[in-house]
């Protein structure tokens, strides 16, 4: 029999909360190719990353026979140092903001330097004290952008060394891309904005060499011109007969507003361009010019990305404010606002090995950052299922593998593949997919409910 005593009774509720479940549906075309091994589950066709190839022997001998009027030692040093400055570049400072900072250090300096009372002498020195002080802690703070000199042989002959075999690989590893999803595209013109060193003019030519009749190259440096021209004259001046028919080198853009071109390329060049009004001014006459494609590519680091993700917010605004029908090619699935510049710190870049040339040196795998983004004038076809896009390596471990990955509703999303839960044939292509692949799924959310803890709601004392 109990005694009198008295206990504690707690009720409790289980709360729900709503989840997000992803499902991927693999594309059954895909599947049946695999089934009937037509393919390898690890050769599916959202694979774009290309391995590494050892640098052609043909462009190797050009820049040696290039170089040659320059002292290799010297180049060679120098080019470690502009390869460094051009990875930590940042794009220049608006105006409006080096204003903004002068005004917040001036309210910060008033405020711990001023007495009151002063006389109209110690006033005006007060006045000129403040305002060196502004424009030196604004100077300390600030990033000093310039215009790298590529008037100055020397200089080009550095960036040459430097960056022809990353751009070369960048380059190729794009137009890859867009040969291999638009078979059928075979572009008669192209033009290259900011042509350098010849990269772009390079991989078109290998691989639309069938169909190109214009080459419009435009580099306000006429020494890159020439480098340009010696290169694919295979170091040899006297060689005019190997040069492309069609191929133009011009300082300035085309005048004639009526001049459009099916592929439009701007390689690492927004960088040199002094401020906002100018990029856009650019980015404007590009995509007036552009007829079906426009290419644009910088250093995949976090200020390389952002002068794509403008470019990129800059043209589908155009697009839609001329009524204009266009969509991103890639690497984005979508044409929402881009969900790593929104949610997250780090930029979206994607990675391209490559062999450096053998130049007084063995010639050794290196790996190169870059972000760039593809629009294509006219409508997205009814065919395209829009493939997630994997945006980081993905993670391969026992009996699973994780894929992060860009999808067509603009968000960024990860999934966990096993033979057992997504069939073995998805699990094997998702296992053998880089970062940068599309994955040949189509990703469907659904909301459930899921149980979550329970919540203590009332607590009574009983008496027996």
């Amino acid at each position: 029999m109990c005694t009198m005593s008295s206990c504690c009774v707690a009720l409790f509720k289980r709360s729900y909360a709503t989840k997000t479940k992803l499902t991927a549906i693999f594309n059954e075309d895909v599947r049946q190719m695999v089934l009937r091994e037509d393919i390898k589950a690890r050769k599916h066709p959202g694979r774009c990353n290309l391995k590494a190839k050892p640098f052609p022997d043909n462009l190797t001998d050009a820049v040696l026979k290039t170089l040659k009027g320059g002292q290799l030692k010297n180049v060679m040093s120098d080019s470690k140092l502009l390869l460094n400055y051009l990875h930590s570049r940042h794009s220049p400072i608006e105006q409006s903001e080096i204003m903004e900072k002068k005004q917040q250090n001036r309210v910060e300096l008033e405020k711990k330097y001023y007495c009151e009372n002063m006389s109209e002498e110690q006033q005006i020195k007060f006045e000129k004290f403040i305002n060196n002080r502004v424009e030196r802690l604004v100077a300390q703070r600030t990033y000093n952008w310039k215009p790298i000199d590529y008037s100055n042989r020397h200089v080009c002959h550095q960036y040459l060394l430097s960056r022809i075999a990353p751009e070369y690989n960048v380059i190729n590893t794009i137009f890859n891309e867009l040969q291999q999803r638009d078979p059928n595209f075979a572009p008669e013109s192209l033009f290259d904005f900011g042509s350098g060193i010849g990269t772009v003019t390079l991989n078109a030519k290998n691989i639309w060499k069938d169909s190109l009749k214009e080459y419009y190259c435009v580099d306000t440096s006429s020494t890159m011109n020439d480098l340009a021209r010696l290169l694919l004259q295979e170091g040899n001046p006297n060689n005019e007969n190997i040069l492309p028919k069609g191929l133009f080198y011009r300082q300035f853009l085309p005048a004639s507003p009526n001049l459009k071109f099916d592929l439009v390329v701007s390689a690492y060049t927004l960088f040199e361009l002094p401020d906002i009004k100018n990029r856009f001014e650019t980015l404007l006459n590009l995509w007036n010019k552009t007829k079906k494609y426009i290419v644009l590519v910088e250093m995949g680091t976090r200020a390389g990305f952002n002068l794509i993700n403008e470019a990129r917010d800059l043209l589908l605004e155009i697009s839609s404010q001329n009524n204009t029908k266009s969509h991103v090619f890639s690497p984005c699935p979508h044409e929402h606002s881009c969900p790593r510049y929104d949610t997250d710190d780090t930029p979206c870049n994607f990675e391209v090995s490559y062999y450096t040339p053998r130049i007084a040196q063995q010639s050794v795998i290196k790996r190169e950052l870059f972000s760039y983004i593809i629009i294509k004038k006219g409508k997205r076809p009814d065919t395209d299922e829009q493939w997630p896009r994997i945006v980081r390596p993905v993670l391969v471990r026992s009996k699973h593998s994780i894929c992060r990955m860009c999808t067509s509703s603009g968000k960024l999303q990860e999934i966990i593949f096993t033979a057992s839960k997504n069939g073995k044939i998805p699990y094997w292509c998702a296992r053998s997919s880089k970062w940068g692949d599309r994955l040949p799924v189509v990703i469907k959310e659904e909301k459930v409910e899921g149980e979550g803890e329970e919540e203590e709601v009332e607590e009574k004392s009983e008496q027996n």
